[in-house]
């Protein structure tokens, strides 16, 4: 231990004032303009104990987890933050005025003039992100140190909620950092790229995830003195009132208005300089587009949902605690504000009459965190008032059809816009799927697509591809059919089958799971299910594809000639990839009499017309989609659901109804209406189109229409 300690003060104290010099240029950009000395003796000081503690037998260093030199490293740069921690504390503090019992200013005896206090805010000023200015206080975004509230280990339930809220690499990365793991061994130990790393990071820092870890736990006892009042006796059906930021920070924190609605998109859509030019425009004072709320009374209790505006709100929000910095590309920077006159001990000068001077001041606001502001810019920002609409007393059909016409021509992404066609209870079920741990940790998923709502759309698409593939359409579309079509029961099969995946999926086959493709495995195993062999099966199956089975030819056809011809997610690509790997799927299981099930999804039902009205293939290939769209309007227009005419068994009789409806020139909708009426329908589908066509010919006799 001598040797080893004694190598740092050699050549005049080298390898120690490296050290130093190593841990500024990385941690605090360089040394330039600092007092070295005073840090070359905090890594004295912290050898000093490093020898202290061996000479006491006590020692700290395990040569097991890696080299000593590392280790004074670490203990330097700890060391060296903790009095940064030190010197800054006062300059961030925030100051209020002392107040006597009365709730008078107590005055200073000898200037006469008001005493202000410091109230500390705790914060880790070490950075997390080489060559940036990104601290460990920035994890959490507000006014409490995070390896104090981190460091309870589960004690605290907003830390459990919020440990509980993280992908699994999210986790990872939060504990690394309580234990003081430099970000370049994070991203070493965890294999991340700086992209994966900053991606991870800054979904961490979500406003759903500073929400938990701000939000007051004990909310039950509380009076709204705030100016917008959370329940109405009015009859109207919206009104019109204004409501400041401060006022938004208590109500998000309290949870009396919530921006969590399921048919809502995702908080943190802005980019940062829209995120920047939002705070430029609060402090100059502009205006902004009004907030539109809606009340909802459920179980006698009145809900406030924010339906437009959200963005703004959660951004503020989280701009005022300290949750990001002012991008530096932004439209106007520089605020101005008036201020008074300081002395030199930044006391308020008062002129001949005791009043304060008042002095005109510039601020540039790039590169700021809310603390960062003049006191006057912090009070200006949480004083800023929004116009805000909103409507009263809507049921779960008002607050979607207002959510869906307010975020009309917004640059929402085509699934945060169609999950407002599933309905409250069932966008509710897609995002809590959404939210499992086999889509947060197992798949190729990127953490983007959880902000813009690509995993909702692979939930979707898969349920479709799993129940209803002969319905697949457009996703606004398939969104609408799952809210008129599908109940509970659907959503709790398909979370019992993605436990299932969960369980088995292994490395080799995780990344297949992504959003480009997770429909058709998801699907796929959602047949293989029914030929009860063991779960790994699958999984072993997924493998040989990868390896030989992606280029075997079916029919003269191979999976890789379908992608080169199309890669598509129009219907007709969709029943060829899902038709292809059934057959694969089957033979390799040596399922030999399920192979025929690849018939209820490939180009059988054109053989199928073709052959039952005599029209031509290439014909029918061009109309097929028409076909299926007046079927899908046809059923729903006309056939309630539940009748037996609706079952799958029926589908190519009633495709072939439809194709020799447009070769005859005849309406289908009234004997639609009565031929739903039968109870019974044969099997064979050749059989029940011709009684299907019979019944249909004698309709239009008796009603004297041609057919």
């Amino acid at each position: 231990m001598d040797q080893l300690l004694n190598s740092y003060y050699q050549n005049n104290a080298k390898k120690l004032h490296t050290t130093v010099n190593k841990i500024f240029n990385k941690h605090f950009g360089g040394t330039m303009g600092r007092d070295m000395e005073e840090f070359y003796g905090i890594g004295t000081d912290v050898l000093v104990e490093i020898w202290n503690k061996h000479r006491d037998g006590k020692d700290t260093y395990d040569s097991s987890k890696g080299c000593f030199d590392g280790y004074v490293y670490r203990a330097i740069s700890m060391a060296i933050t903790d009095e940064f921690k030190r010197q800054n504390r006062d300059k961030r503090t925030t100051k209020v005025f002392k107040l006597d019992d009365n709730g008078n200013k107590v005055l200073d005896k000898k200037t006469g003039r008001p005493i202000k206090i410091s109230i500390s805010d705790v914060r880790l000023d070490a950075p997390i992100k080489e060559d940036s200015n990104i601290t460990q206080g920035d994890m959490i975004p507000s006014d409490f140190d995070l390896n104090d509230e981190m460091g309870k280990k589960f004690k605290d339930e907003r830390i459990e909620k919020f440990l509980n809220n993280l992908s699994r690499t999210q986790k990872q990365i939060a504990e690394m950092i309580m234990d003081d793991i430099p970000v370049s061994d994070i991203k070493r130990k965890l294999e991340l790229s700086d992209k994966e790393y900053t991606d991870n990071f800054n979904a961490m820092r979500s406003f759903k995830n500073i929400n938990i870890l701000c939000s007051n736990t004990n909310q039950t006892n509380f009076v709204e003195d705030e100016n917008m009042s959370t329940t109405t006796q009015t009859m109207e059906n919206c009104k019109t009132d204004r409501i400041s930021i401060a006022s938004i920070v208590k109500k998000i924190d309290r949870h009396t208005i919530r921006f969590d609605h399921p048919l809502q998109r995702e908080s943190d859509q802005w980019s940062p300089s829209m995120k920047g030019n939002l705070v430029s425009d609060i402090l100059q004072g502009n205006k902004l587009h009004p907030l539109i709320f809606a009340e909802q009374i459920i179980n006698g209790v009145p809900i406030i949902w924010d339906l437009d505006g959200k963005q703004r709100c959660t951004n503020a929000y989280s701009y005022s605690q300290n949750g990001y910095k002012v991008s530096k590309n932004i439209r106007r920077w520089l605020i101005k504000y008036q201020t008074t006159k300081k002395d030199e001990n930044g006391n308020d000068i008062l002129d001949e009459n005791g009043f304060p001077i008042a002095v005109n001041a510039e601020f540039d606001i790039r590169g700021k965190k809310f603390s960062d502001l003049p006191e006057e810019l912090r009070d200006r920002f949480l004083d800023y008032s929004f116009n805000y609409d909103q409507y009263l007393n809507c049921s779960e059909e008002d607050i979607g059809y207002h959510i869906e016409r307010y975020n009309d021509g917004k640059p929402m992404t085509s699934p945060q816009k169609g999950i407002t066609k599933l309905g409250t209870e069932y966008a509710e079920l897609v995002k809590s799927i959404s939210n499992m741990p086999f889509f947060k940790d197992m798949g190729g998923y990127k953490v983007s697509e959880f902000k813009n709502g690509t995993i909702n759309r692979v939930v979707v698409e898969s349920i479709m591809t799993a129940n209803y593939l002969d319905r697949w359409n457009k996703f606004d579309d398939m969104c609408k059919y799952i809210k008129e079509n599908a109940d509970t029961t659907i959503f709790d099969n398909f979370e019992d089958m993605i436990e299932r995946l969960e369980k088995v999926v292994t490395d080799d086959v995780s990344d297949m799971f992504n959003s480009k493709d997770s429909f058709l495995w998801i699907g796929l195993f959602a047949r293989f299910i029914k030929s009860e062999s063991d779960d790994k099966r699958f999984i072993e199956f997924m493998t040989e594809f990868v390896q030989s089975l992606h280029s075997k030819s079916v029919d003269g056809v191979s999976f890789d000639d379908i992608l080169e011809s199309s890669n598509t997610k129009d219907k007709g690509i969709v029943t060829k990839k899902m038709s292809h790997l059934i057959w694969l799927m089957n033979e390799y299981l040596d399922n030999k009499e399920n192979l025929v099930d690849r018939r209820e999804i490939t180009n059988y039902p054109v053989e199928f017309i073709a052959d039952a009205i005599d029209i031509d293939r290439e014909v029918i290939e061009d109309d097929i989609e028409v076909y299926e769209d007046d079927l899908n309007t046809l059923l729903d227009n006309t056939v309630k659901i539940g009748a037996k005419l609706r079952d799958k068994e029926n589908r190519l009789s009633l495709l072939a109804m439809v194709a020799y409806s447009y070769k005859e020139d005849t309406d289908l909708d009234k004997w639609f209406d009565q031929y739903a009426k039968k109870d019974t329908y044969y099997a064979d589908q050749k059989v029940n189109f011709i009684h299907m066509r019979n019944d249909f010919d004698q309709y239009c006799r008796e009603h004297k229409m041609s057919a």
